[in-house]
């Protein structure tokens, strides 16, 4: 997923909604640097250039579908961004508000919490804006207040010039990021060919029949443990071209679970599609919850783990190692 770094501001509740007004669609926000600027408020985290991930509130990560258009018609461009803050909710401090707005900060949608509204982890569930008016070539700002006793935290954040997001910008550990730097057959003109987040682009001719992901929900258990069955895109075709990674992420692009299969012969982990899939020869792999030594073995922090019984949905992908990666999403509420 993409993450962007956040600044952070201090103020008196009372001062911040005297100055800053309603926050309802269409409403202009003031604010935390206007605020900062006329003496309003205090400055609280130094932007020093760097991403610190462990840091609470540090980073906003966040996830784009849509945006399919750009500029090549004059219809305009509309998208989902679905939000994740590394912040927990207590009854002392709590994300209590978050905006989005435009460039001129006039206020695109805002959604609202209390302490008790909170995931499994303690954090402030995800933020999901649907069906919005993106522009590809102008900025968007998010706000998000914390409620501090009788103080509020401002953390803000810019979304500069938007695209879909995709496995190429993710925080995937870096051992799986290797592996999809190329397809095992290489491509000179995509070098990093599939890494769209899209279900409907492909870099082949081999179309859709054989180049979609499927797939379903086996297990769901209430401590996290999960068995999702997903299909082969197709059979397997040779030591180049085969199943390789099958992924489970959460809506922002935090692992769940994955496997990799090692070449054609690897069926440690193959089993019977549970809805055969006549391209696929019935065969299918169970993506269960990450373990430990997975983290252990590709790096992975704690962070970029997600718990599924926290998602409204999840998306998984399937990739063939010679050509394609295909999307697909499983939405639970």
């Amino acid at each position: 997923m993409p993450a962007i770094k956040t600044e952070a501001f201090e103020m008196d509740r009372r001062r911040l909604m005297k100055l800053a007004g309603a926050m309802g669609v269409g409403t202009v926000f003031v604010s935390p640097q206007e605020l900062f600027a006329a003496g309003e408020c205090d400055k609280i985290f130094i932007d020093n250039g760097k991403i610190t991930a462990d840091q609470a509130g540090a980073t906003l990560q966040f996830w784009i579908d849509g945006l399919h258009y750009g500029a090549r018609t004059d219809l305009k461009s509309r998208a989902n961004i679905t939000l994740f803050m590394d912040l927990t909710q207590s009854a002392s401090s709590y994300v209590e508000a978050v905006v989005l707005m435009d460039a001129n900060k006039r206020t695109m949608g805002a959604r609202y919490f209390d302490s008790s509204t909170k995931m499994s982890t303690g954090h402030v569930p995800y933020v999901r804006f649907d069906n919005i008016e993106l522009n590809h070539e102008s900025d968007y700002h998010v706000v998000y207040t914390v409620k501090n006793n009788t103080s509020s935290k401002l953390y803000t954040a810019k979304i500069s010039k938007p695209v879909t997001s995709a496995l190429k910008e993710t925080w995937l550990p870096q051992k799986m990021r290797d592996d999809f730097k190329t397809f095992l057959k290489g491509n000179t003109a995509n070098p990093t060919p599939g890494l769209f987040s899209s279900q409907f682009q492909f870099y082949t001719q081999n179309g859709l029949e054989n180049h979609t992901a499927r797939g379903r929900v086996k297990e769901l258990g209430s401590n996290g443990d999960f068995k999702i069955n997903i299909d082969f895109m197709h059979g397997d075709s040779g030591a180049d071209h085969y199943m390789r990674y099958f992924i489970a992420m959460d809506p922002v692009g935090r692992l769940l679970g994955f496997y990799k299969r090692t070449g054609e012969a690897d069926a440690s982990r193959t089993v019977a599609s549970t809805q055969p899939n006549p391209a696929a020869g019935g065969k299918a792999v169970d993506v269960m919850r990450i373990t430990a030594e997975q983290k252990a073995e590709y790096g992975i922090p704690d962070l970029q783990v997600a718990n599924i019984n926290d998602c409204p949905y999840i998306q998984f992908f399937t990739e063939d190692s010679y050509d394609a990666l295909a999307r697909n999403i499983i939405r639970f509420r």
